[in-house]
């Protein structure tokens, strides 16, 4: 052990023992201050210890922990109070809050998580066992022989046998909680309790079975009597403490499959020790009868589902419920009424079959009817009773108790066998009987439903249900007693069975009734009854309040309904939650409004096997999970459903677990793992299931040997779809509508009787660009015309004048001015000619302003140009041309195939016509002859070099490209950057906002800034001086740097952090010494050398 521990426990301890405790006058039991969590919990500590002084010093028992400083961590047997007792009795100190762990001398646990057995191998860390055996051997044993953490390795090692050479083993893992309460009360309770049960256990021939013969037993019943008959009493060992008290009891057969033999390949053989799990599955599997009822039958699912008792009856009743559903939705009877007016009357009926299972089977075994009988599928002593008649209940038998104790308390019980076909047939009798009668009918299961027969009830008693009119409400409470009683007739003279029918207002009130009733009666809780009757329950026996809840009532002094009715209701909040009080709140008043009708959907199909379970590889471990997926898949599409949604569920042997269980082949104590994986479209095919669930089977790296349950279960359900052809054809398509093309115009303009100009995608231009085929370019409107040579500033027809005047030359030549009269192409346009000018005015605008576009401007525009340079008209301008109509600018659609037409005529007519329109549109590039445009070149992009680049500097490449190349092709070269070349600031007086530069950072004690550093300084200056005080220059240095951070940093957060955790430091140290005192004057020097500075700042003072 290190020195830490030894220096610090030992400082502990002498504190502990010199602690002394008189009377409650000491400054521990003064007030709190505000926010003075450090000192409130120094305060508790010392009165912890003032408790143990005076618990020490009033105990007369030997002091054998003397020295010892222990705490308790985690759940333990003994608990912690008793461990805490029994050592400070003994002479020992105890610390309730361990602020470090070299503050206890030992640390008592049962168990530590992976992470704190590293945390704590190297302190001493024993059993709780330790305390209690050195207090019966009256002397401190060594705790080495009680130690948590083992020495040995917790990974698999390897270890030579002489007979089997070379094999891999685990280290036995601790046992836990299991081993420290093998000596607890409660264990030898239970001990005790099993030998009375083995001294009056049956023998090897039970008289029951002389008896039990029925007529016509089904084939898993008999596969169990034989099996029965011929299993011997006793199992073989496996050699694991704690499981002795069980080696007389007869192994219960309850879900096997198939008969097998209780000792695998020998009754006298046991399996050899220190085996892995695969090596003792493989020893287990040798046995043929146990491979047949095990997993390594390749239809062990097939014979497993179809011969399990459990799963039978699970499978059974949820399908036949699920049949009287759809029967009740066929007939109509199922679906919800009109809401009905508030203070309305409602009668339900609550009806349910008297010993369903027992009395269907007792009618094939009529001698018997008056005595104590149950439903089982053995006589075994670990066979669980389905169901008993009343005559057994007298006896104190009830369902679901082992047959072992009834027996014990009832020895003539006749067992009855099971008779599925017939309770199949009783139950649809019963049904068919119910929905006869009419109202909703909600179905609970196959021999109990319930009905809301309201409308049935007002109809006969023709009344309307509100108000009280002369006899209405005793018509209707006597006619809803006819009907419950001619129901029970009907289905006692198809069925040869009794119901019971307990009738009241709502479900909870019917419920109650049916209580009253049975059995074989009916009861009506009329509304003057409903408080008393209810308020005489117990708060278990409403529904849905369980043993925990009542327990917690209990502790509130709440044991029947009546008194829930006098608990205020925020206590009921606080104690069980808002949902759960306000339910049982309504519940204490007969209040319930839950509505009869249709039960919710199905949310979930699964498939799950926890019997049989034994892999020796991985491999066979994925192939049952696949096959259990096909089994799904068939639940699937049997419910008409596919889910989004798949849960693994896997049962894995605890690691305190013996390899074989008390039940044969059964999971016995296991630790159980989900996990879920979502689809993005709903399937039911099981080998998208089978890959998902092995893929999380794989992730949890489990041990197949050890794995005992495996289960698969798919939620988020959807129906479906028969009308599709698709597999998976519920996914959602986009619908697009049908392409209709428009009429062409009829009028059309000389542009297109010409036909040279051709509509392009931008990106045809480029020849290796190949020509794709779209839906939409037979439509006219679906290829937008595109001005690329335009740009988005648009002048008006008339701009004002004094507007241009008062522009810079150099931007009023850029607006007016015109690209360069486009060469002549080979391509001949037919358009009227331009009228003559006189030569002085073509001379003066033919370096600037193209001809035709000046011509083709209004007189207004022309006058304005004409100003722009100094010159008035000498004659009248003539009159422009008209403007062509919208409909004749309509362009044809492009042709692939068709060679291009000329760009400078097109340029040329485009302009034209936006002079007509009165628009003129600006070019601020710098004209370039034509050329020069033309011979320059842009490269082809490389695809390599392209792919090599990231995907958003991929993306600006190609956009600046296609920028490049629409320049070029249009003569529209745009810069992609406009710099401000002259210098000139920006219009707008736009100005920058000049932050103030940010305070410097003080360091504290050379380069230290960060806060956490400074608080772990200041913690190991305490430390340091705890006993002797600070030194004053420290002081200083300490309150010189707190006051810069405050002035010159002003940082306030920070100083106020700084000294407060100085306090806290200094307010922890329990020790009343000088040097305490020293601290406690420097904390509060510094706080006010912080105040002054704050008031020099003129701020409020520091709430320190």
């Amino acid at each position: 052990m290190n020195n830490a521990l030894e220096k610090n426990s030992s400082a502990v301890r002498k504190r502990i023992e010199g602690h002394v405790f008189d009377d409650e006058e000491g400054e521990e039991y003064e007030g709190s201050e505000f926010n003075g969590f450090g000192d409130y919990f120094r305060r508790k500590k010392i009165k912890l210890q003032n408790l143990d002084a005076d618990m020490r010093a009033a105990s007369d028992k030997p002091p054998i922990f003397k020295g010892v400083v222990a705490h308790v961590n985690g759940y333990t047997q003994p608990p912690l109070q008793v461990l805490h007792r029994d050592i400070v009795q003994h002479g020992g100190g105890f610390l309730q809050y361990l602020d470090s762990k070299t503050m206890a001398t030992h640390i008592i646990t049962a168990t530590l998580t992976p992470k704190k057995a590293i945390e704590f191998s190297r302190y001493r860390i024993v059993k709780p066992a330790w305390v209690v055996d050195s207090i019966k051997a009256g002397k401190l044993l060594p705790w080495s022989d009680y130690r948590v953490l083992g020495e040995s390795p917790s990974q698999k090692v390897l270890k030579f046998d002489s007979d089997r050479g070379l094999t891999q083993s685990s280290p036995t893992a601790r046992r836990g909680y299991k081993e420290q309460t093998e000596n607890s009360f409660y264990t030898s309770q239970i001990k005790a309790e099993a030998q009375r049960n083995v001294a009056t256990q049956l023998t090897d021939k039970s008289p029951l079975s002389s008896r039990w013969q029925p007529d016509k037993p089904g084939e898993l019943l008999q596969s169990t009597e034989r099996t029965l008959a011929s299993a011997p009493n006793e199992r073989y060992s496996t050699g694991n403490a704690g499981d002795e008290e069980l080696k007389d009891e007869p192994m219960e057969f309850e879900d096997l499959p198939v008969p097998v033999s209780t000792n695998p390949t020998d009754s006298t053989k046991t399996p050899p020790k220190n085996m892995t799990s695969e090596e003792h599955n493989a020893w287990l599997l040798s046995d043929p009868k146990i491979r047949k009822s095990s997993t390594a039958n390749p239809d062990f699912l097939k014979q497993f589902y179809s011969e399990s008792r459990l799963h039978h009856l699970s499978t059974w009743k949820a399908n036949l419920k699920s049949s009287m559903q759809r029967l009740a939705a066929e007939k109509g009877l199922s679906n919800r009424k009109v809401k009905s007016r508030p203070g309305s009357r409602k009668y339900i009926m609550h009806v349910d079959f008297d010993s369903f299972f027992c009395t269907v089977s007792l009618k094939s075994h009529p001698e018997y009817l008056d005595k104590p009988s149950v439903v089982a599928h053995s006589t075994g002593a670990g066979s669980e009773i389905a169901s008993c008649n009343y005559v057994a209940r007298k006896y104190g038998v009830k369902n679901g108790m082992w047959m072992k104790r009834a027996l014990e308390l009832c020895p003539d019980l006749k067992v009855l066998p099971y008779d599925f076909p017939a309770y199949e047939e009783v139950s649809r009798q019963f049904y068919d009987a119910i929905l006869g009668v009419g109202g909703i009918v909600q179905s609970v299961s196959v021999d109990e439903a319930l009905v809301d027969a309201t409308d049935v009830v007002l109809a006969a008693a023709e009344s309307h249900g509100i108000g009280v009119e002369e006899g209405s409400i005793w018509r209707e409470q006597q006619k809803v007693d006819e009907i419950a009683l001619a129901l029970r007739n009907k289905i006692k003279e198809s069925t040869d069975c009794a119901v019971s029918v307990g009738i009241g207002a709502n479900i909870l009130q019917a419920k109650v009734a049916l209580r009253k009733a049975k059995p074989d009666g009916q009861f009506q809780l009329r509304p003057e009854q409903v408080m008393e009757v209810i308020g005489d329950l117990k708060v278990e026996e409403l529904p849905g309040v369980a043993y925990s809840i009542g327990g917690k009532l209990e502790e509130l002094g709440v044991k029947l309904v009546k008194d829930l009715r006098d608990t205020p209701k925020d206590r009921l909040v606080t104690l069980l939650g808002p949902k759960t009080s306000d339910k049982l709140h309504d519940y204490a008043r007969g209040i319930d409004r839950t509505e009869v009708g249709e039960q919710p959907p199905r949310k979930s199909v699964s498939a799950e096997v926890n019997w049989g379970i034994r892999f020796i590889n991985q491999t066979e471990a994925e192939e049952f999970v696949y096959n259990l997926c096909k089994e799904l898949e068939k639940r699937l599409v049997n419910e008409q459903v596919k889910g989004k949604h798949l849960t693994v569920k896997i049962m894995r042997r605890a690691l305190d677990a013996p390899l074989d269980p008390v039940k044969h082949l059964g999971h016995g104590k296991c630790d159980s793992f989900n996990k879920s994986a979502a689809f993005g479209v709903a399937t039911h095919n099981y080998e998208i299931i089978g890959k998902e669930a092995v893929s999380i089977l794989r992730s949890f790296r489990f041990s197949p040997g050890d794995l005992r349950g495996i289960g698969v279960q798919m939620t988020k359900l959807e129906p479906i779809k028969l009308n599709t052809l698709a597999v998976e054809g519920s996914q959602r398509k986009i619908a697009f509508a049908p392409f209709v093309e428009p009429v062409p115009s009829k009028q059309q303009s000389r542009t297109e009787l010409l036909g040279i100009i051709e509509e392009r995608n931008v990106l045809s231009d480029n020849p290796t660009t190949p020509q794709k085929f779209r839906v939409g370019q037979d439509d006219k409107k679906a290829t937008p015309h595109i001005n690329v040579s335009s740009t988005q500033f648009l002048l008006p027809s008339s701009p004002d004048p004094a507007v241009l005047a008062e522009l810079p030359s150099d931007i009023r030549t850029k607006l007016m001015a015109q690209r360069p009269k486009a060469a002549v192409t080979e391509v001949q346009m037919e358009a009227p000619k331009p009228r003559p000018q006189s030569p002085v005015l073509a001379d003066l605008l033919s370096s600037q302003v193209d001809l035709e576009v000046f011509n083709a401007l209004p007189d207004d525009m022309k006058a304005e140009v004409l100003a722009l340079y100094g010159r008035k008209p000498t004659e009248p301008l003539p009159q422009g041309s008209p403007a062509k109509p919208e409909a004749a600018r309509t362009r044809r659609p492009a042709t692939p195939t068709k060679p291009s037409g000329s760009r400078n005529t097109l340029d040329q007519i485009s302009r034209r016509r936006d002079a007509q329109d009165g628009v003129i549109q600006t070019n601020f590039r710098k004209p370039v002859p034509i050329e020069q445009a033309r011979s320059e070149q842009i490269e082809e992009l490389d695809p390599e070099f392209l792919a090599e680049l990231p995907e958003d500097v991929r993306r600006e490449v190609i956009a600046d490209h296609r920028r490049r190349l629409l320049a070029l092709q249009s003569g529209l070269e745009v810069p992609l950057q406009r710099n401000n070349q002259s210098g000139n600031p920006l219009p707008g007086g736009q100005k920058m906002i000049q932050f103030p530069m940010l305070p410097p950072v003080i360091s504290f004690s050379g380069s230290i800034t960060s806060t956490s550093e400074i608080k772990d300084m200041v913690d190991a200056w305490h430390a340091q001086t705890r006993k002797a005080g600070p030194h004053k220059r420290d002081v200083d240095v300490l309150e010189r740097y707190l006051v810069k951070v405050i002035k010159e940093e002003m940082d306030l957060t920070k100083a106020v952090a700084l000294i407060k955790w100085l306090g806290v430091v200094v307010d922890q140290d329990g020790a009343d010494s000088r040097g305490r005192r020293a601290w406690k004057l420097a904390v509060s020097g510094i706080k006010a050398a912080m105040q002054a500075a704050v008031e020099e700042r003129g701020l409020a003072p520091l709430q320190i």
